[in-house]
C-alpha cells in the first residue's frame, strides 16, 4: 500500500492568505463617458467598456510590472463571470479596451505589497464595483497599494536549540458571521536553523503560533521506549510563549515595516496518544486519512493547531495520534483514496473522542455506507432544459477580441457544511439538462443548501429532503441515511435596486449595502446578502424570493460583521423595510448608517 504525504491533504489549512488594503481616504471616482472610439461589435451588437488607470504605492511611487485583474461578478446576464488580466507598463499604467459590459471588481497585485481592490476602504472591504455599461470609457481610475509588512524570527525548543519545519502562523481577530474569532492570514515554516518569515501582511496587530508539525504527522506506529512513562511533547506555542492566545503578546505591524527578532520558545506538557481501528461493514479496511480535530475548534483556527492531526489508515486499519493535549476531540474521515484504479469506498464516520490523563488504546472507530443525496430541480413555470441553453451569436456578427462568448448553462447544487473541522466544507453535484442530480461526497453533518449559476430572474421556490421541506432549515445527514430533494424554480424572482448617498447628498461609491430576511434562515449568514455600490453609488440585488426584508448602507463595517444576521438585527429602525411580490421591484435611496453607531454595538459584543 503506498503512503502519501500529508501535504497532499492539508496544505490548504496553512495557505497564506492575501489580505486586501486601501487606507482611507480612498480615490476619487474617476470620470466617464460614452466611448467615442469605435470598436469591433459584439455578438450582441454592443460596443465594448474601455478602462485605464494607474497603479501607485502609499507614497505616490508608480508600481510597475504590478499584475490588475479586472474579474467580473455573478449576475451578467447570459454569461458566466469573465475575467481581464494586465500588467502595468514602467509608468504604472494600465489598459482594458475591449471589456464585456457588466459588473466588475478591480484588484492590483504584485510581490512586496499587499493585494489590493479598487475602492477597498478596509482590509475585509470587498472594494467598489464597476458597473460597466456598453461603449462606457472610465478613465483616471488609481489604486494605491500598500507595502507588505513581514514579521520573522526564529522558532527553538526549550534549551535554545533551533526547531525545524515548525508551522507558524499569524493570525488576527476578524468577525465571522457577526462572531468575533482568531483567524489565519498568513503561514510560513522554519528552516534548518529555525527561521521564519510571514509576508504578505497588511498594517495591523498579529498574533504569532508556532506548532511542531511533527506531532500530527503520524504515519509511522512508535512507542516510548520506556513501558509505563507518560511522554511530553511540543505544544503549540504563542508568542512569545504562551500556551493560548490569551497569554500572548500582539505584534503591530506597519507598513511596510519589518518585525524582526519575533521569536518563539516552544512549550512542552503531557501529551497522550489514540490509538484505534476502522473498518466497514465489509473487514476491509478502505485506504482512507483521518482527521483528530479539537471539537470547541469552531472554525477559528485549523485543528491541528489546537492539538490536534491527521492520519493515514493502515492496510489493517489500525491508526495512531500522537502528541495529543487533553481535550474533546472529533475524530472524522477526512479523505478516502483510489488506488491501483480502483473507485474509493463510498464510506465515512464520525465519532467523538475525549483525551483525560491516559492514552486511549483499542478505539473502535465504526465506518457506515455514505449517505446519498438525489433528486430533481424543476422549473414551475417552464421547462428546466430552457435554462441550460447558452446565449446564441448574432447571424453575421463576428466575436470581437477579448469579447464574453456564449457558454452553456453551469448549474449546479452546493451543500455547504455548516460544521467545522477538515471533515468541513462543501458537497457539490452538476444538474444536468433534464434536472436531475446527485450529490457525492456527504457525510455525517448538517448542510446549508445553495444553488449557483441561477440565469437571471430565476430563485428557489422550494426545497422538500425526504418529504420535509428544507427551503430555510439545513439538510442533517448526521444519522447516516442520505434521501430524495426535489426542488421548485421559479422565473418569477424579486429584485431591490436603489442608491447610496452621504450626509452631504453626494455620491457614496464603494461602500457596503446589506439586505437581509426579516426571518433569517438556518445558514450561517441568517440569510445576509451583501453588496457594494458602484462608482454611481448603485447597488442591486437580484434573485430573491418573496417576502419580507431589510436593506442598509454602512459608513463602515468589516464584512464578518455584515454576515451576521444577529449584529444587523440591531439595526432595523435605521434600515428600510421592503415586501417582496412575485416578480415585484422595489427601489430604495439609502443613508448612510454612521460608523459611531456600529462602533456603539461592536462595542457591547463578547
Amino acid at each position: 500500500m503506498r503512503w502519501f504525504p500529508i501535504a497532499l491533504l492539508f496544505g490548504a489549512s496553512f495557505a497564506v492568505a492575501q489580505v486586501q488594503v486601501l487606507p482611507p481616504p480612498p480615490p476619487p471616482p474617476p470620470s466617464f463617458q460614452p466611448s467615442s472610439q469605435a470598436s469591433a461589435p459584439r455578438a450582441t451588437g454592443e460596443k465594448p467598456a474601455h478602462l485605464e488607470g494607474t497603479i501607485l504605492s502609499l507614497n505616490g511611487d508608480l508600481v510597475r510590472k504590478a499584475t490588475v485583474h479586472l474579474q467580473g461578478t455573478l449576475g451578467q446576464p447570459g454569461q458566466p463571470p469573465t475575467g481581464y488580466s494586465e500588467t502595468t507598463d514602467n509608468a504604472g499604467k494600465f489598459v482594458f479596451d475591449d471589456v464585456a459590459p457588466g459588473r466588475y471588481t478591480l484588484s492590483a497585485e504584485k510581490p512586496g505589497f499587499v493585494a489590493t481592490r479598487y475602492g477597498a476602504r478596509s482590509n475585509a472591504s470587498p472594494g467598489t464595483q464597476l458597473n460597466l455599461t456598453a461603449g462606457m470609457e472610465m478613465r483616471d481610475l488609481a489604486i494605491k497599494m500598500t507595502p507588505q509588512g513581514v514579521i520573522a524570527g526564529r522558532v527553538l525548543d526549550q534549551d535554545g536549540d533551533p526547531v525545524v519545519s515548525v508551522q507558524v502562523q499569524a493570525m488576527r481577530f476578524a468577525y465571522n458571521g457577526g462572531r468575533k474569532q482568531l483567524q489565519p492570514t498568513g503561514g510560513a515554516s522554519t528552516n534548518d536553523l529555525g527561521e521564519y518569515r510571514l509576508i504578505n501582511l497588511a498594517p495591523g496587530r498579529y498574533y504569532v503560533s508556532a506548532t511542531d508539525r511533527r506531532v500530527v504527522q503520524n504515519f509511522i506506529q512508535e512507542r516510548p521506549g520506556r513501558a509505563g512513562t507518560v511522554q511530553e511533547g511540543n505544544i503549540t506555542t504563542y508568542y512569545p510563549n504562551g500556551a493560548d492566545v490569551s497569554s500572548a503578546v500582539a505584534v503591530e505591524v506597519a507598513a511596510g515595516a519589518e518585525m524582526r527578532g519575533t521569536d518563539i520558545r516552544l512549550l512542552q506538557a503531557k501529551v497522550y496518544t489514540v490509538r484505534g481501528k476502522a473498518v466497514d461493514a465489509s473487514g476491509i479496511p478502505p485506504s482512507a486519512f483521518l482527521s483528530l480535530t479539537r471539537k470547541e475548534n469552531d472554525g477559528n483556527l485549523p485543528g491541528v493547531l489546537n492539538g490536534g492531526g491527521t492520519t493515514q489508515l493502515r492496510p489493517d486499519g489500525t491508526f495512531e495520534f500522537r502528541s495529543i493535549v487533553p481535550g474533546t476531540y472529533v475524530l472524522q474521515l477526512a479523505q478516502v483514496i483510489s488506488l491501483n484504479g480502483n473507485p474509493p469506498a463510498d464510506v465515512t464516520g464520525r465519532l467523538e473522542v475525549t483525551v483525560g490523563d491516559s492514552n486511549i488504546d483499542d478505539l473502535a472507530f465504526p465506518l457506515i455506507p455514505r449517505p446519498e443525496i438525489t433528486g430533481t430541480v424543476t422549473l414551475e413555470d417552464g421547462d428546466i432544459a430552457t435554462l441550460f441553453k447558452p446565449a446564441q451569436n448574432t447571424p453575421g456578427v463576428a466575436v470581437a477580441g477579448n469579447a464574453v462568448r456564449p457558454q452553456p448553462g453551469r448549474l449546479a447544487l452546493v451543500l455547504n457544511q455548516t460544521e467545522s473541522g477538515p471533515g468541513g466544507g462543501a458537497s457539490n453535484a452538476p444538474v444536468k439538462e433534464d434536472g436531475t442530480f446527485r450529490v457525492s461526497g456527504v457525510g455525517l453533518s448538517k448542510y446549508a443548501l445553495n444553488l449557483v449559476s441561477l440565469p437571471q430572474g430565476i430563485y428557489l421556490k422550494s426545497a422538500r429532503f425526504g418529504g420535509q421541506d428544507v427551503t430555510h432549515t439545513l439538510i442533517d445527514t448526521t444519522s447516516g441515511t442520505g434521501g430524495t430533494l426535489d426542488l421548485v424554480l421559479s422565473s418569477k424572482s424579486a429584485e431591490v435596486t436603489g442608491s447610496v448617498q452621504n450626509e452631504k447628498g453626494e455620491v457614496a461609491a464603494g461602500m457596503m449595502v446589506t439586505l437581509w430576511p426579516k426571518t433569517p434562515d438556518a445558514s450561517r449568514t441568517g440569510g445576509v446578502r451583501p453588496a457594494m455600490t458602484d462608482q454611481n453609488g448603485g447597488f442591486q440585488f437580484k434573485g430573491l424570493a418573496p417576502g419580507d426584508y431589510y436593506v442598509a448602507a454602512w459608513e463602515e463595517l468589516d464584512l464578518g460583521l455584515a454576515l451576521g444576521a444577529d449584529f444587523l438585527s440591531h439595526f432595523t429602525s435605521e434600515a428600510s423595510a421592503v415586501k417582496l411580490s412575485e416578480s415585484g421591484h422595489e427601489s430604495k435611496d439609502l443613508k448612510l448608517i454612521p460608523a459611531d453607531k456600529v462602533a456603539l454595538e461592536i462595542a457591547k459584543l463578547p
